[in-house]
């Protein structure tokens, strides 16, 4: 009897640990680093809320790959401190997309950002 009780004791701190784990395992997984990526737009589709970009993939070869990137209602678009509407990204714009990967593993763009020409002061 005294070796039945000992298992279960074992048995529950075992599953007790493992329950304890698991959610600081699916948090860590939640919260997986930014992914960016940095180019210039080749189209912008705002019924679709779709921009592709064109990024450059091999700087030794000097060879572009065009992205395609999906945008939500929650996505930021910004010029310096201004927030955009995606319909005032312009082809040619140089932007830097940020995003992250939620626990289902998929991708969600959270900001487009349209880099400023900075102004060069006068001498």
């Amino acid at each position: 009897m005294g070796k039945i009780i000992k298992l279960a004791v074992i048995f529950f701190t075992v599953v007790g640990v493992v329950g304890a784990a698991v959610p600081v395992y699916a948090q860590e997984k939640m919260e997986q680093p930014a992914i960016s990526a940095s180019g210039e737009v080749v189209s912008v589709d705002p019924v679709k809320s779709i921009v592709v970009i064109k990024q450059l993939k091999d700087p030794v070869a000097n060879i572009y790959e065009n992205v395609t990137v999906s945008v939500s209602p929650e996505t930021k678009v910004l010029k310096g401190d201004a927030a955009l509407k995606l319909s005032d990204l312009k082809v040619g714009d140089k932007v830097k997309v940020k995003s992250t990967i939620d626990a289902s593993g998929a991708s969600k763009v959270v900001s487009i950002a349209v880099e400023t020409k900075e102004a060069v002061p006068a001498k």
